[in-house]
């Protein structure tokens, strides 16, 4: 079975845990979340090209692991409306 491995670039991100066995298709919210709270546009731009819009904000709305401004940010720059 192949996995869709996170570039080794991205380790950074991980440092708690076997970034060896990390597959984006197996454990997309905690690849996600690390990505949106830590990453750089290298980062993003990778994730945007795996990860649907849809998958985000849901997450984005029901994550514990994402902080309030994180949050906040994302859904601004996720949504094509905006809501005040």
């Amino acid at each position: 079975m192949k996995k869709n491995k996170i570039p080794l670039r991205f380790k950074k991100y991980y440092w708690d845990c076997d970034f060896e066995e990390l597959d984006i298709d197996v454990y997309p919210e905690y690849i996600s979340e690390r990505i949106l709270n830590f990453g750089d546009m290298d980062s993003l731009k990778w994730l945007f090209s795996y990860i649907n819009k849809d998958f985000l904000l849901t997450l984005i709305a029901s994550s514990r692991n994402l902080n309030k401004k994180t949050k906040n940010f994302w859904n601004c720059m996720l949504n094509e409306k905006y809501s005040y």
